[in-house]
């Protein structure tokens, strides 16, 4: 077994005041030097600006150790954004470890599918308060305080991106002389379909281990898996890249008793969030109307922000003769520019990303469902993608060349999650329906 003494604190007091306890930060897919996918026309200065976004959540995560006085940080993964990470980004995540160096506080680090083992590093001389763990094989780490063992951490890296074998089988289960236990790992417990199944696991297999906590990467979105003993917790990201991140992202912090009971804490470090807003255009008449729907969402996203910079995605939805406008050519372009003139690149910003129309003729599709002709086998194709999880499945493994088939792709164009595949099958069927109807009406 390792052991791992933590460094003196500069500050005494804060050892005394926190005698007997433990406490740590968990955090996961920092994705340093990730872009921001899917926009476009972007303003320079906007680009400029969300580079840095996941630079400043790590950054913030640091500080939330230091402020917080916690004894070490957990890294579960996806460190950087590729195996080939820039020089850039290992400098500035080494000169963050440095601070916690410093302040006498460990960090314990495994490596995901994302930033796996075998990837590209630079030759750069690691703090010493730093251990990232073996790819050979579950490891034991133990985490001495004032002289006793106060915990145990127990994880793995990956040894190459691709990891589909079940790792947590790789864990040792609980000695009965450990105190505290942590595992420490990239995995996905249960199934979520937006994370391709890297060390596929389950909740049973984890509780079988007998740890006091998990602390996991993987998912982006932050959940608490298991509230208790055994603890499983993803942190999520800790800054949201495109409209599938909308929401707070974070970290947790972690406070054991003497006694071992766990409370956590979600704090939020984006400094951009994502927003996705759908209006309704029913019993909207006027363009004007609809100006002040948006502004309305607009000043509602800027009041509940906290501070914080927003993009936002508007999806306008509903039946309405507003339609015939939206579908004009170029309007909905004009009406973006509008809405976007003006905004000022302050500490708080607002960008517009995109106004989606999913807007239509006011008619039932019920109805239209059972047609026996063209329009009606339109609608039911598109029905049966949305619904029918097979379908859906094979969808996206006719569409994935699209995204997975080069480097650069990989690298610009984020993988389509269910509900912006739903909203791109709706807007194709809205587009295809108004064709079709509006040539019926004119033929009649």
């Amino acid at each position: 077994m390792l052991v791992v003494s933590p460094m003196k604190k500069t500050n005494m007091s804060a050892d005394v005041g926190r005698a007997g306890t433990l406490s740590f930060v968990h955090a996961a897919d920092l994705h340093l030097d990730s872009p921001f996918t899917g926009i476009s026309g972007i303003d320079p200065e906007l680009g400029e600006r969300l580079a840095k976004a996941t630079f400043q959540a790590y950054e913030m995560i640091i500080e939330l150790c230091m402020d917080e006085e916690v004894d070490f940080l957990l890294i579960a993964g996806d460190i950087y954004d590729s195996a080939d990470k820039s020089l850039y980004a290992q400098v500035k995540f080494i000169e963050g470890l440095r601070k916690l160096e410093t302040a006498g506080i460990q960090v314990f680090i495994c490596h995901g599918n994302h930033d796996p083992l075998d990837g590209w590093s630079a030759s750069l001389t690691w703090p010493e308060n730093v251990h990232i763990m073996s790819g050979e094989g579950a490891e034991v780490v133990e985490f001495k305080k004032e002289g006793e063992t106060a915990a145990v951490i127990v994880g793995m890296s990956y040894p190459t991106q691709h990891i589909m074998k079940n790792l947590v089988k790789n864990f040792p289960r609980k000695e009965d002389n450990w105190p505290f236990t942590i595992g420490l790992l990239h995995c996905s417990v249960g199934s979520n379909p937006e994370h391709a199944p890297y060390s596929p696991c389950t909740l049973q297999d984890l509780r079988e281990l007998n740890y006091d906590y998990w602390a996991l990467g993987h998912i982006h979105k932050p959940s608490i898996v298991c509230k208790e003993a055994p603890v499983v917790i993803y942190p999520g990201n800790p800054q949201g890249r495109h409209p599938g991140e909308t929401g707070a992202r974070g970290c947790f912090v972690v406070d054991v008793s003497s006694g071992g009971d766990t409370s956590t804490r979600f704090i939020e470090t984006d400094s951009v969030r994502w927003h996705i807003r759908a209006i309704s255009i029913e019993g909207l008449e006027k363009e004007g109307e609809l100006i002040e729907s948006l502004q309305s969402q607009l000043d509602d996203i800027r009041e509940k922000s906290g501070g914080r910079s927003a993009i936002c995605r508007f999806i306008l939805k509903g039946r309405g003769p507003l339609h015939y406008i939206l579908s004009q050519e170029g309007f909905l372009e004009d009406f973006l520019r509008l809405l976007r003139e003006g905004e000022t690149w302050s500490k708080q910003f607002i960008w517009i990303e995109r106004i989606e129309n999913e807007t239509f003729f006011p008619v039932e599709r019920e109805l239209l469902l059972k047609r026996e002709d063209f329009v009606g086998d339109l609608v039911k194709i598109v029905e049966g993608l949305k619904t029918d999880e097979k379908a859906r499945n094979e969808f996206h493994e006719f569409l994935s060349p699209l995204f997975f088939s080069s480097r650069n792709g990989r690298k610009y164009i984020a993988r389509i999650d269910n509900e912006e595949m739903n909203s791109l099958l709706q807007r194709a069927e809205n587009i295809l329906l108004d064709a079709l109807l509006t040539e019926e009406d004119n033929e009649n």
